[in-house]
C-alpha cells in the first residue's frame, strides 16, 4: 500500500491465539511509513479491545496507560499452572473441594481498592532488558518488585463449580491472571484463568472495534481509513482552545502559551486542553498553569 502519513487510533477486537504485536504488524503493513504501536498488551489467550496508535497518536501512550480497563474473565478453581492460565504447565490440581458462592464472593470483594501485585514470571515485563517470559521459559525465576494496582469493580457473574465468571475494572498494569491466582491462593485451592476478554479501555468499548476479519475486509475495500479515529478527536473530554499565530509558534516549540494568546475556548476547565491554530490544526496537548496564566505543552504534535 502507498505510504500516507496518518495519525489516529484504530480499535481492533483481538482474537485468541494472536499476540498484540501480531496485530500491530498487520496494521503496520496497511500504514507503511507510519509509526504503529498498541496501548496495552493482551496475552495471546485473551480476546477483546486492543487500541492501536498510528503516527503521532503513539505519543499518547502514557495517557492511555492511565485509563482503567474492564474485562470479562472465566477461571477454574482447584487448578494452578506456571503461567496462571490454562495454557501453562499444571503445578497443582485439587478435585475434591467445596467452596460456597458466598465464600467466593467474599474473596473477590477482598481485592477491591488499592493493593500491591507481583507481576507473573510469564509476562512481558523486563528484567535487565530481557522479558520475564523468556527467563521463565529458561526455567529461571527472578525477584519482581510488587506494583501498586487498583481494582475499582469486581463482580461474580456465574459460579458453576469448579468454574466461575466475573467482571473486573482495574487500573492499567493489573494482571488479571495474577488476580485469579491470588483469589485461588486466598481460598486455599488455587485458581487459573481459562478465558479473558477486554471490553473497555477508558471510554472506548469493544463493540465499536473491528474484528480481524472486518479489518481485513475494509483493507481490501480500501476503506480502512474511515475507521481510524483522527488524533484530534481521541480525547473528546479535553476542551479545545484556539490560539493566535504567536501562540501556535510557542505551542509548536513546547513553550508556555500565555492566556492572552488564546482566541477561543470550547469547553470548561480540565486537566488538559487541546490547542489548535485558527485553521484547525491540532498543535499539542497542554496543561493549564493557573499561577502563570498560561498553558504548558505536555505532548507536542510536530
Amino acid at each position: 500500500m502507498k505510504e500516507l502519513k496518518i495519525s489516529g487510533i484504530l480499535l481492533i477486537d483481538k482474537p485468541s491465539g494472536l499476540s498484540s504485536f501480531d496485530i500491530v504488524r498487520k496494521v503496520k503493513k496497511v500504514f507503511p511509513g507510519n509509526k504503529v504501536g498498541h496501548f496495552g498488551t493482551l496475552d495471546p489467550i485473551a480476546t477483546g479491545l486492543l487500541i492501536i496508535g498510528i503516527g503521532k497518536a503513539t505519543k499518547f501512550f502514557d495517557l492511555f496507560k492511565r485509563d482503567s480497563k474492564t474485562y470479562e474473565a472465566k477461571a477454574k478453581l482447584g487448578l494452578q499452572t506456571d503461567t496462571f492460565d490454562i495454557t501453562g504447565t499444571k503445578i497443582k490440581e485439587i478435585e475434591d473441594f467445596s467452596i460456597m458462592k458466598e465464600e467466593l464472593e467474599d474473596a473477590l470483594n477482598s481485592f477491591l481498592g488499592e493493593s500491591l501485585q507481583t507481576p507473573p514470571m510469564f509476562s512481558a515485563k523486563k528484567f535487565k532488558g530481557k522479558p520475564l517470559y523468556k527467563l521463565a521459559r529458561e526455567g529461571k525465576e527472578v525477584e519482581r518488585k510488587p506494583v501498586k494496582i487498583r481494582i475499582d469493580f469486581l463482580k461474580l457473574t456465574d459460579y458453576t463449580p469448579p468454574y466461575f465468571n466475573f467482571i473486573v475494572s482495574s487500573s492499567s498494569g493489573t494482571y488479571i491472571r495474577s488476580l485469579i491466582n491470588d483469589i485461588g491462593e486466598l481460598l486455599g485451592v488455587g485458581a487459573t484463568m481459562v478465558e479473558l476478554r477486554r471490553t473497555e479501555v477508558g471510554g472506548y468499548k469493544v463493540e465499536h472495534a473491528l474484528t480481524l476479519e472486518e479489518f481485513e475486509t475494509e483493507v481490501k475495500k480500501g476503506k480502512i481509513f474511515n475507521f481510524v479515529i483522527p488524533v484530534e478527536k481521541i480525547f473528546p473530554e479535553f476542551p479545545k482552545i484556539i490560539v493566535s499565530p504567536r501562540g501556535e509558534f510557542l505551542a509548536s516549540n513546547g513553550a508556555y502559551v500565555p492566556a492572552e494568546e488564546v482566541l477561543k475556548v470550547e469547553g470548561v476547565s480540565a486537566e488538559f486542553f487541546k490547542l489548535f491554530n485558527d485553521e484547525g490544526k491540532f498543535l499539542c496537548l497542554a496543561r493549564p498553569e493557573i499561577n502563570k496564566r498560561a498553558f504548558k505543552p505536555v505532548i507536542v504534535l510536530k
